[in-house]
């Protein structure tokens, strides 16, 4: 009887303490009362480290110069197990919540200060890792907690403990995320034990968790990403402003915070300035790059963003993504760069080689700054552009009446030859008369028109040009594109098609380079009628593309599903593109 009351006067006690806080707790009292009553005690089943975002319960942890701050989401079935026991002090139940994840700066254990305590819809994370992950069953919505654990100095050791059992076994899934000072020192992870991070107060980058599974995965203050392409050799690069400012004087004295004319002006410098350095030679020739395209970026658990001009700089943390392009007319035997750029106290740059094969991660050295890529591709062959050869003549559709003329025609040939000279005079006259009715017969029954393709040789048209269109987008220069559409497309026709693959069919990614098309798929061709001309037709289809690309290491795949009109004409089994419009594009997954 007695637990019977103790449970029953607790959400009173609850909503009555929350009250002292705000309005918004008062109405959460009840939901937080039931849950942390009406829910089963459990102990976590065993996790991989690796795709927290899929965790039932999450932590984001922000080290500021100051404090921790703290924010945790706890799913609904697991809130008793976020709940520490009441002592009898008169803590209320939201005063008690998130109190078993304790923080220790060094020696000294922190106490914290809740700000907000609500229910609200869970937070959607989203990884390339994800679809590898699948999160097990959780509420829609959570318990959002939001506090903060003061401290003084600057600790050289903060260490994080999530609820654990009296065994050290943990209570609970928690999946982690964490920063210091706005720089990110992980990746999603799972913190399920005590885990200590070093902070670097100098250079927040260099900040780390004792723990080596605890990392991000750009680690490094600068990268190299080294691309070859069927049409280009793209040469990509992450840097620090920070590092920048110790090559080039961009002037900005004691300034921290950087407005929108600062970032156009430090955009325009490191163009110039990586144009002519590094440089790189294609079978022993030496390039110099196209285009040279800078992005403000971010790095997070989520990988790599591009951020816009306009977002907030803040000149201690500022990352940039630089884009080199080099084009080619097929891919290289050899591409060699000299690595001319490393920031103080950094005397290896680590690079990753790609090509059609594969990516390979690898080494510069101060000491051995030149890096070599050789193509030992034995199976691979250049993209190019090919005649539509579609033979559509067994297809024509033939009267039966005219059939059984020739057959009336070949019947009077046979036996005229059997016949005296006066029945053969007759017989070779009906064969005759026979032969030219079924002639008029068969025009009659086919004005003017073409024979028109059954639905394979649609399919294989329409398959043919789409292929062809997809491999001409390979070309980064005009002038090549053009000359890639010679099989398919007549060179009145080119200029127009030209500007409709650009408008309708170009997939940018967040770098500004474009994506290409590795494969189509679910091709349906709903229409396929004459046009105004006797060898010319108008198809109507929808298709699905597969595009990819890469860049700073990270390729990106993404399914575009397409619907559009083709203008084609037939010359002999040889079908080119007249005329294309795209109706309508949408990105899938």
């Amino acid at each position: 009887m007695m637990w019977t009351r103790m449970v029953s006067m607790l959400p009173s006690r609850f909503i009555s303490k929350i009250g002292e806080y705000s309005k918004t707790w008062v109405r959460l009292g009840s939901v937080l009362a039931s849950l942390a009553f009406g829910a089963s005690q459990s102990i976590a089943d065993l996790v991989s480290p690796y795709g927290g975002e899929t965790a039932p319960n999450f932590v984001e942890l922000s080290v500021q110069p100051d404090h921790v701050r703290v924010l945790l989401e706890v799913d609904l079935n697991d809130y008793p197990l976020f709940v520490i026991p009441d002592d009898g002090s008169g803590t209320s139940l939201a005063g008690r919540t998130g109190q078993n994840l304790q923080i220790w700066a060094d020696e000294e254990k922190l106490i914290s200060t809740t700000n907000t305590i609500d229910v609200r819809p869970r937070i959607s994370r989203q990884t390339a890792a994800s679809t590898l992950y699948r999160p097990r069953p959780r509420s829609e919505n959570v318990v959002y907690v939001d506090m903060e654990f003061p401290f003084n100095g600057k600790p050289e050791q903060i260490t994080f403990i999530p609820p654990l059992s009296p065994h050290g076994i943990p209570l609970a899934s928690l999946g982690v995320v964490a920063e210091h000072m706005g720089v990110p020192v992980t990746d999603y992870r799972y913190l399920s034990q005590a885990e200590t991070m070093l902070p670097d107060w100098e250079d927040p980058w260099f900040s780390k968790f004792e723990n080596p599974n605890l990392t991000r995965h750009h680690k490094s203050p600068m990268m190299s990403f080294l691309a070859m392409e069927p049409r280009v050799v793209r040469h990509e690069v992450i840097l620090r402003l920070k590092d920048l400012e110790t090559w080039v004087n961009l002037g900005f004295g004691d300034a921290d915070r950087l407005t929108t004319d600062d970032v156009a002006r430090i955009k325009s410098s490191v163009s110039d300035f990586f144009e002519t350095r590094n440089p790189l030679a294609v079978d022993g020739k030496p390039m110099k790059p196209e285009t040279v395209q800078v992005s403000r970026i971010k790095v997070g658990a989520e990988g790599l963003r591009v951020l816009p001009d306009q977002a907030e700089a803040n000149r201690k943390t500022m990352l940039l993504g630089v884009v080199l392009s080099y084009p080619v007319s097929t891919l290289p035997n050899r591409v060699d760069l000299a690595w001319e750029l490393f920031p103080v106290g950094l005397d290896v740059v680590p690079i990753t080689l790609s090509d059609p094969a594969g990516a390979v991660p690898s080494q510069i050295y101060a000491s051995d700054p030149v890096v070599s890529w050789n193509n030992h591709l034995t199976t691979w062959t250049n993209p190019k552009t090919s005649p539509v050869i579609v033979n559509v003549a067994g297809v024509t559709q033939v009267p039966s009446f005219a059939l059984a003329l020739v057959f009336l025609c070949l019947i009077c040939a046979y036996f005229s030859w059997h016949r005296a000279n006066g029945q053969r005079l007759v017989l070779l006259g009906l064969t005759g008369a026979f032969g030219a009715a079924a002639i008029v017969t068969y025009f009659l029954g086919n004005p003017s028109t073409a024979p028109k393709p059954d639905e394979i040789a649609t399919r294989q048209i329409v398959e043919g040009l789409l292929t062809n269109i997809g491999t001409t987008m390979l070309e980064t220069q005009d002038d090549n594109s053009v000359a890639a559409m010679e099989p398919y497309v007549e060179a009145i026709n080119r200029d127009k098609v030209q500007a409709e693959m650009r408008r309708g069919l170009s997939v940018t990614l967040p770098s500004g380079a474009m994506a290409r098309v590795e494969a189509i798929s679910e091709l349906s061709v709903e229409s396929f009628t004459p046009g105004e001309e006797r060898n010319q037709h108008q198809a109507l289809a929808s298709w699905t593309a597969r595009v990819s690309g890469g860049h700073w290491g990270h390729l990106h795949r993404q399914a575009v599903s397409y619907r559009g009109l083709l203008d084609v004409s037939r010359h002999g089994d040889h079908w080119m593109l007249d005329d294309l419009t795209i109706i309508s594009a949408k990105t899938g997954g």
